[in-house]
């Protein structure tokens, strides 16, 4: 699993306050996929959510 600097998932994103929001959001729910055994436990969930944020797999969506 890649590692991304911070400026870079900024520059994604917008700006690193909403980074902040939407990662440890995506973060929360993978932690509850954890609880339930859907996802592995010795995986960090907050590089998880970084990860998938960088690689498009999440989209940030402005309500």
């Amino acid at each position: 699993m890649a590692k991304y600097a911070t400026d870079d998932l900024a520059d994604k994103v917008g700006n690193k306050y909403l980074l902040a929001c939407a990662v440890s959001k995506r973060a929360k729910v993978l932690n509850l996929m954890q609880e339930k055994d859907e996802l592995a436990s010795n995986i960090k969930t907050i590089n998880y959510a970084a990860n998938e944020l960088m690689e498009d797999k999440i989209k940030i969506v402005n309500e």
